[in-house]
């Protein structure tokens, strides 16, 4: 048999048993999870800038904002509460003209035994009225106001009106009124006091009366002089009666009536002296400087009111604030 007749080998198939075993592949084992690794602690130092920083701009941040609402505010301007105050100034400055001359009249007559007790008194009372602390302080607040204060155009001609009032009234203080008392006090003391008549035709309670307007005047000076009048003239007094009695002669008498003349001229106070109080302001100007102040607040404060309608402001609301 040839080879090319020969059947072909049969092959015999692999049983399953002998079929080569594929190779058990492992399951992936699960990585594990790594330990968080321990943190190391804060350097205190670093820790510590950093809290410092973090304040200081925190602190720089408040503090540009705190700026910020201060610029804001103090360029703020409102005629409002200056116009307010000058409407309240306007009797107490009308009083002021009037009167401002009485003040002058109290100074230049405090002395005189020609002016009258009345009438000097009427001076008093009109320089009380014309002139007060309570005005000047209203005064110094509405120069404080900001309508006055950040305005340089307002500011200017309040600067030139306190110019003017605080030199025609310096030195008045609280104690004006006390002050004027005194004086008055003391005028009634000279023009009773001065004649000598009191000592020749009067009695003792006369001069008793007449003494305490010095004794009780308020100021240590006149009351000392007044204590010493007093013992002076009652002393002189006693001699008057004696002399017309019979009983001294009239060259005794009229030496003690020279002795209580001698000592009364050279111990006399001057009022001006003792208690100082100066008016020596020019009212005109004064007056016409208020009046150019005070103009110039209600314009601004107009001003304003308009542009407050405009920006959407009630016109009737407006308008009764600047008619009160």
């Amino acid at each position: 048999m040839s080879e090319e007749n020969k059947p072909a080998e049969t092959v015999e198939a692999a049983t399953p048993a002998e079929a080569p075993k594929a190779e058990a592949t492992a399951p992936a084992e699960t990585p594990k999870a790594e330990a968080p690794k321990e943190k190391k602690p804060m350097d205190p130092k670093k820790k510590k800038n950093i809290i410092i920083w973090s304040c200081v701009g925190g602190g720089v941040l408040i503090a540009g904002i705190v700026a910020i609402v201060l610029v804001i505010v103090l360029t703020q301007v409102d005629y409002k509460e200056s116009y307010r105050l000058a409407k309240e100034l306007s009797e107490p400055m009308s009083k002021f003209y009037s009167g401002y001359s009485r003040c002058e009249y109290v100074v230049e007559y405090a002395d005189s035994y020609y002016t009258s007790a009345s009438s000097y008194s009427t001076y008093i009372e009109g320089c009380k009225e014309a002139i007060s602390s309570e005005t000047t302080e209203k005064i110094k607040k509405l120069g404080e106001t900001s309508g006055v204060s950040r305005d340089s155009d307002v500011k200017a001609l309040y600067d030139k009106f306190w110019e003017k009032y605080s030199k025609a009234v310096s030195g008045v203080d609280d104690d004006l009124s006390k002050k004027l008392d005194t004086y008055d006090s003391w005028h009634k003391f000279i023009y009773d006091g001065e004649s000598i008549d009191i000592v020749y035709f009067s009695n003792e309670n006369k001069i008793d009366t007449v003494a305490d307007y010095a004794i009780k005047s308020g100021n240590d000076t006149l009351k000392s002089f007044g204590e010493q009048w007093k013992t002076k003239a009652q002393e002189l007094y006693k001699a008057r009666k004696d002399y017309r009695n019979g009983t001294i002669r009239y060259s005794e008498y009229s030496t003690k009536e020279d002795d209580f003349d001698d000592w009364y001229e050279e111990s006399l106070p001057k009022l001006a002296d003792v208690l100082p109080l100066n008016f020596d302001g020019d009212k005109s100007e004064i007056d016409e400087a208020w009046d150019d102040l005070v103009l110039v607040i209600g314009k601004k404060y107009g001003e304003k009111a308009v542009e407050d309608i405009l920006n959407g402001g009630s016109y009737e609301d407006i308008l009764n604030e600047i008619m009160k």
